[in-house]
Parts: C-alpha cells; structure tokens; sequence
C-alpha cells in the first residue's frame, strides 16, 4: 500500500510532525473515533491494546481509523514532560513488493521522511530489538534529523525515530519525535514507551 505522511496535532500545546503512511484512497476513508478516556482500547482486529497512560506519555482522545474494517489505525500519545510525540500504526502488509517485506516496506517508510523535510539527513539506522510486556521483537529503527516547528515554538532541530516491526500479517510503526537538545532524557523515555506497550499473546 502506497502511504503518504500525515500531520497529527498535540491537544493544547504541541504542534508535532509525526506521520502516518496512509493511502489518498485511505484518507478518503479515514475517520476519528473518539476513546473512551481511562479505559483500555483493544482493537477487535489487530487485538492490540492501547491503555490511557504508558509511563509518560497520555494517549490522545481519538484515533483514527484509515479503513471500514479498522484494520488500519494510527493512535497517538504526548509526553509533555520529556517534550516527545509519539504514534503507533497497525495495518495490513501490503501484497505486492516492495510493500510485501519489513526490509522493502522500511526502505518505503525511510523515503516518505526524507522526502518530506529539505535538511533531512539519516542519523543511524539499523536492526533493532524491544522487549513490549517482556516479549523480544525484532524490527528495523532508523533515526533522522531535521529542522522544524515543534511544540508551538520557533524553527528548530529535531529529532525522529521510526521503529518497524511485523506482527502476524500486520505492520507495527512507531513515530517518535522531540527536540534535538532534548535528545539523551527522550530516547530513555522512547525506549520505555516501546516496552510497555504490551502487544497481543
């Protein structure tokens, strides 16, 4: 599935620049749905759960679903107190290449970044292993940095991480970004987002 990136807006104070991969034919189709606030959302397809709070980070009041059958959402969650937007997407794998794969599929996702920002340049990238309710998972994580707007405040250096997994016949994405100088605190705070969000048994 060709995706295209999305802007998603922090409540209140943080204007973010996370991005979703997501379809002109799926944002025809997307659509808020509101949560219910304190109580744990379990997507009925995916069987991912999302609870209110992990750690830090408070989940937004809605999601967004980018197909009739909700197996494509995208769900965010702030962290005002290390200054990081984060979001989680699952959705179906694609059936044809280079979609088919994590690697091809990664390749994809790394180029809708670096095609979105003029500065753009790839920090790090690599294999990598989270451990979410204790239970190992191996995916792909790149790094980029890149000058933008953040948090309603001037132009200034950012940092973003996308961590890509598979689980069954579903896609995993997480999007994290935060201010460069807040750097050595947010990947600390990232990592526990990434293991504390459990994913189905």
């Amino acid at each position: 599935m060709k995706r295209k990136f999305l802007a998603l807006v922090f409540p209140l104070l943080v204007t973010t620049i996370l991005s979703s991969l997501t379809s002109a034919n799926a944002l025809a189709q997307s659509r808020k749905v509101p949560l219910e606030p304190g109580r744990i959302y379990t997507n009925l397809t995916t069987k991912f759960a999302f609870p209110p709070k992990i750690a830090d980070f408070i989940r937004e009041p809605d999601l967004t679903e980018f197909d009739p059958a909700g197996k494509d959402i995208g769900i965010g969650y702030n962290d005002i107190l290390h200054n990081i937007a984060a979001t989680v997407f699952v959705y179906p794998m694609a059936q044809e290449p280079p979609n088919d794969t994590l690697k091809g599929h990664f390749e994809m996702c790394k180029k809708e970044v670096m095609d979105k920002h003029a500065d753009v340049k790839l920090a790090d990238q690599g294999k990598t292993t989270i451990s979410p309710g204790g239970k190992k998972q191996v995916g792909l994580h790149a790094t980029f940095t890149f000058t933008g707007t953040f948090a309603l405040r001037k132009q200034q250096p950012l940092r973003s991480e996308v961590y890509l997994f598979s689980s069954g016949k579903s896609f995993v994405l997480y999007r994290f970004t935060y201010p460069a100088e807040r750097q050595a605190t947010s990947e600390a705070a990232v990592k526990t987002f990434v293991d504390g969000l459990e994913w189905p048994k």
